[in-house]
This record gives C-alpha cells, structure tokens and sequence, in this order.
C-alpha cells in the first residue's frame, strides 16, 4: 500500500532531524571536523553533509572555521565545522543545602557559574526562588539574555518522577512532590528539564569527562548520602521505579548501625559526609566547633593519613573496606567499564582512589580484574553542575546518545 504524501514528509524530516542528531553529536565527541570527515565518519553523502551542515549553521548551532593549524594552501581554502558558542544552556545544581548554577555553551565549556549555601530544611519555594536569582545573576556575568538560552537542566537530590518534571521526594532537602520544572517554566519563560543528580552527573562524565567512548559507566556520590548514576549502552538507566540506584542502601555491615530506610549496616551508616567527619573528631583529629558545612575538615583528614597517623589510616580503611564491599557487587552485577568517585570522595581522592582500587583487584573475579578502572571526576566539585547542563544539552540540542559510528580521521 502506497504511502500517503504527508508521511513520506514526515518521514523525510525524521530523516533530517537524525542527520543533524548525528553530525552534531560527532561534533560534540571530537571537536571540529572536516565535511569529509564528519561524511566517513557517519556514513553519510558528502551531498547530505553539506545540506546538514547548512541548516545547522543557519540555526546557529555550528559555524565553519580555517583552522589556525592547516597550512595554507593555493586556491580555496578548506574548513571545519565546529559548534558555536552563540548558544548556551543554564545549569543548576540542588544539592542539600546548596545551590550552584552555571551558563555553559554547548560544547560544555562553562562561562559563567556561582555556588551559594542555604540552610536545611529550607521551603522549597524559597530555594526555588533563590535558584531563580542565582540564574539571572550567571546569566549577569556571562553577558547573555535569555534569547541566548536554549533551555535549563536541573539535577537535584532525591527522586525524579519518570517524565522529569516532579521532585517527588528528597528526604535530605525535606521536600515532597516539588514540581520544579513548572517552577522555573513558568518563571524564567524556558524549556526545562530535570533530572536525578547523580544520574545527571554520570551523564556528565560519560558525554564530556573520563568516560567518552564508553558504553558502560557507574558514578557513584558521597556527600549527606550516598547515590550512584548509572550508563548502560551507552545512555542513563532508567529502569525499575524511577530509575533509582540506591547503592547507599546496599548493607556492608552486618550488625551495623541502624538506616533511616530501616534496615542496618547500609552503606549511607557508615560513609558520608557526617559520619567521617564525627569519626575525625572522635578520634581528637578535629575540632568539634567547626560550622556543619565547613568541608574543608577533608584537608585536615587527607594530610593526616599522608603523615601515617594510625587514627586517620583507621578511619581511611574502614572507609575503603565498606565502599569497595558496595563496589563489588556492582562489579559483580554490571561489570562498568568505569567507576567514577565523586563529592566527598572526590574531595578525598588522594588517599582514597588508589586504595578502592587495589581493593577491588583483590575481591573481584580474576577475568574482570584488569577491566576495573576508578577515577575521580574530571570536572570535580563541579560535577554536578556539568551534569545538569549535559541533560539540558542532551535534551534541547543533541538528543539522546547514539550508537558509536566510524573512526574519525
């Protein structure tokens, strides 16, 4: 049966709309690109290329470039195609009881970003409101209206309902059924998407960090709690009841202090943020006065296990033993070609990565040995910020992640 002529044009711009998804999202994994490179390396027509190539500049998403370093040569001279920083994307990241938001182009550089504290519990309309003028005070900053803003990526402690509109509980913030998205759409005037933190982060480091190129990847985040995103096939898990990966519920301790999800021995008991530092201060290696949200107590605790002093190198151990005993079991489980340490283990990573490392090597099975790979994040205490500019970019800009293509070059 033939084909009605309004589905072969909507079939024509699907078509197109996957061409563009293509060569943007090689632009975004290699950089500039040659018209004959960016052809190898998506399969497509040198004919099809250029007609792409041509739409995506007039939305001024890329532009074409000499590069400084080709030699010149006589006649014409040749170009690549790079993405513009004509347009941004804003990020924001609530964590509890912080705020950081950034302006970020769409090759992830950031161009502007601040971080500001608020206390918890804190209404959440007050620290929607609050978000609202730390956006308008980056955009300040970096020079841009909200005509330069293709949209907004919030990532945010707690649960996420499936259609990524809904904070539908963050016990840590002491909210229920936030509908931030409205918030902000309706504020700001933009297209808005929100997302669980951590798996906002591990889409970070999987587009733009340490995990390019990698299928499979696990983030794992310390700070009031413990969370973890998780890359499976190259794009976020999202499976089960919204998507959540409660790695800090995982018991490591048997007969070990009691969780507020009423189980014992859970990871979040025994690593996180308050538990380490009320160890540090047990232990007489710091002060008792210090503010709640001082972090730079993890200073103190990484120049104390560098000079040996057998009470850090306890806390550190105990430390290790129980995060690699979660670590295992998600090795055991889904084999990550990466793991990924970030927030406080981030802030401890010099006394810490090494350690998880050498002790997964001894606990995994021998044949997955050599496949383990522990990093730090490479954007660090702003991972998070990343990770929320990385759904708004995925969402507004690139679409969801493709599978790999032919080699570039």
């Amino acid at each position: 049966m033939q084909k009605k002529l309004s589905e072969v044009r909507l079939d024509a711009a699907a078509i197109r709309a996957h061409h563009r998804r293509v060569l943007l999202q090689l632009l975004r994994s290699h950089g500039p690109l040659s018209r004959r490179d960016l052809s190898r390396a998506s399969g497509l027509s040198a004919a099809a290329v250029m007609n792409v190539v041509v739409e995506l500049v007039d939305a001024g998403l890329v532009a074409e470039e000499i590069p400084a370093t080709r030699e010149a040569r006589v006649g014409r001279p040749s170009t690549d195609v790079a993405l513009t920083g004509t347009h941004h994307v804003l990020a924001l990241q609530i964590g509890a009881g912080f705020l950081q938001a950034g302006v970020v182009e769409l090759t992830s550089r950031v161009v502007a970003s601040e971080q500001i504290r608020f206390p918890v519990p804190t209404a959440p309309e007050a620290v929607l409101d609050l978000a609202g003028e730390l956006l308008q005070r980056v955009m300040d900053t970096a020079g841009i209206s909200l005509e330069q803003v293709l949209g907004l990526g919030v990532g945010v402690a707690g649960i996420v309902d499936a259609s990524r509109r809904v904070n539908i509980s963050a016990p840590t913030l002491g909210w229920t059924d936030v509908p931030i998205a409205e918030h902000f759409e309706r504020t700001l005037g933009l297209d808005v998407v929100l997302d669980h933190n951590v798996r906002a982060m591990a889409a970070g480091e999987s587009r733009y960090g340490t995990g390019q190129g990698l299928e499979s990847l696990a983030f794992v985040y310390v700070r009031t709690g413990v969370g973890a995103g998780l890359i499976l096939g190259g794009a976020e898990y999202r499976g089960g009841t919204h998507g959540a990966v409660e790695i800090g519920h995982l018991r490591v301790e048997q007969d070990g202090p009691t969780c507020t999800c009423g189980g014992r021995g859970c990871l979040e008991t025994v690593v996180s943020d308050g538990v380490l530092r009320r160890r540090m201060i047990d232990a007489g290696l710091l002060d008792d006065d210090r503010a709640p949200d001082d972090r730079t107590w993890t200073e103190d605790f990484v120049a104390a296990v560098e000079a040996a002093d057998p009470r850090a190198l306890e806390v550190r151990d105990d430390l290790v033993r129980h995060l690699s005993t979660a670590l295992l079991s998600m090795v055991n489980l889904l084999n990550p070609q990466q793991i990924v340490l970030g927030g406080l283990l981030f802030d401890l990573a010099p006394v810490v990565i090494e350690p998880v490392r050498a002790a997964l090597a001894e606990q995994v099975m021998p044949v997955l040995r050599d496949g383990i790979r522990v990093e730090p994040p490479r954007f660090g205490a702003d991972a998070g910020m990343i990770g929320a500019a990385t759904i708004a970019l995925d969402t507004f800009v690139f679409g969801p992640p493709l599978l790999p293509t032919a080699p570039v070059g």
